[in-house]
């Protein structure tokens, strides 16, 4: 007899996995995606704006703004893109969160309009551009590089298209 299959642990994708998710997209971008690196990372950039609050983010004042809008576009992605996240076990949430929302902040504003624009903008195109481009590229290329060339379309479309809406 064959000795037995070993458990698998697949998550539930409620609530709970949500949150996890969503503070995991933080660290996404060096490789960690885990919750435990998020905490970390954003306690040291708190650390460091309590210090200094002119230190983080190029001296803009915007850092909060952006941290804001960054958990905004991730949660909205995870919800958006939540079905991906079951089929494939892994969806590029993150890619909004460390490209156009921090882009868009810093070249426009911390207004709530630039926060909820690019924060949905983001979360909508920039998870499905980079899954398109990954499954195009060729087997020996690492499917890291369509999640950055879909960081930089996106914010190149994003961005000015929140200047467009702002300047009305």
């Amino acid at each position: 007899s064959s000795p037995p299959a070993p458990a698998t642990n697949s998550p539930d994708y409620g609530v709970i996995w949500s949150i996890r998710r969503v503070l995991a997209d933080f660290s996404e971008a060096p490789f960690f995606g885990n919750e435990l690196a998020s905490l970390g990372l954003l306690l040291g950039v708190l650390l460091a704006y309590t210090m200094n609050p002119m230190s983080p983010a190029y001296g803009s004042g915007l850092l909060l703004h952006i941290i804001a809008a960054q958990a905004l576009t991730s949660a909205i992605g995870v919800l958006i893109w939540r079905r991906q996240w079951k089929l494939h076990g892994w969806y590029p949430t993150y890619v909004p969160l460390v490209s156009v929302v921090p882009a868009a902040i810093l070249t426009h504003g911390g207004s709530w309009l630039v926060i909820g624009s690019s924060a949905l903008l983001g979360a909508l195109i920039a998870p499905p551009l980079a899954s398109a481009i990954t499954k195009r590229l060729p087997a020996d290329m690492h499917a890291y590089i369509g999640n950055v060339l879909s960081m930089a379309i996106s914010t190149a479309l994003i961005v000015p298209l929140i200047g467009v809406l702002i300047a009305e």
